[in-house]
């Protein structure tokens, strides 16, 4: 555990909804307890035991990329600031699936813990509970957004997809194109567009080649040009 963290300082958006006087006292008074996550493979068994975190961790600096596998098959979602992040619910499926969870931290991140202490102070501000509440079905939402950019038929077009989504969130404007500073091999790629490694690595050449994108120095992805949906065939799996 580490130091306190006043919840909106560090994420304002989770005062949204609060009058100015509101937001003052919260921002002063709602605080709680941080996590810190060191760069590499991080297994939150310990510290979910430890922090009685019954909301979750909330992220408030760096990215958590987080593989769901199944078999020989993975599944990628990256993960940052103002997401929630919670144990891997096993009561929801057969156990014969066989689900593992690992979380990477690439540089390191900065979680606050959401325990009964946080709860207690939250509840003269509900609204906040209510973002919070909202955080996790955003990550509902993206999941879907993911399932639908991986009925694309194009391996190519889904690594635009997923690569502008990122860039949507994480990305930097620069002179040279919008910067994607996650650094995702071919491989963690693969589990972000539901594909096979040797074919996400000749899309990506081939994106590479016509000026589309280009891998950058660290392992992030610089993005060239515009970008939109409607430019995709749109053909997706009957």
């Amino acid at each position: 555990m580490s130091e306190l963290v006043r919840l909106l300082e560090a994420d304002p958006d989770l005062g949204r909804g609060l009058a100015p006087e509101q937001f003052e006292t919260a921002g002063r008074e709602l605080v709680a307890t941080t996590l810190e996550v060191p760069r590499g493979r991080w297994d939150p068994t310990a510290q979910w035991a430890e922090s009685d975190a019954q909301l979750g961790l909330l992220i408030v600096e760096g990215i958590l990329l987080s593989e769901v596998s199944v078999g020989s098959r993975t599944s990628l979602e990256v993960l940052g600031p103002g997401d929630v992040v919670r144990p891997w619910p096993s009561d929801r499926h057969a156990p014969e699936l066989d689900v593992h969870l690992r979380l990477t931290a690439p540089d390191g991140a900065r979680l606050a813990v959401l325990d009964r202490h946080f709860i207690a102070q939250a509840q003269r501000w509900p609204s906040v509970l209510g973002q919070i509440a909202e955080r996790a079905m955003g990550r509902t939402s993206s999941a879907t957004l993911r399932l639908l950019i991986q009925q694309v038929v194009r391996i190519d077009e889904r690594l635009l997809l997923a690569l502008w989504g990122l860039a949507e969130r994480f990305g930097k404007v620069t002179p040279g194109g919008v910067l994607v500073p996650v650094a995702l091999n071919h491989t963690m790629l693969a589990g972000l567009v539901g594909a096979h490694r040797p074919s996400v690595s000749h899309a990506l050449s081939d994106l590479t080649q016509r000026g589309a994108l280009e891998r950058v120095e660290g392992g992030g992805w610089l993005l060239h040009g515009e970008f939109s949906p409607v430019a995709l065939g749109g053909a997706v799996h009957a």
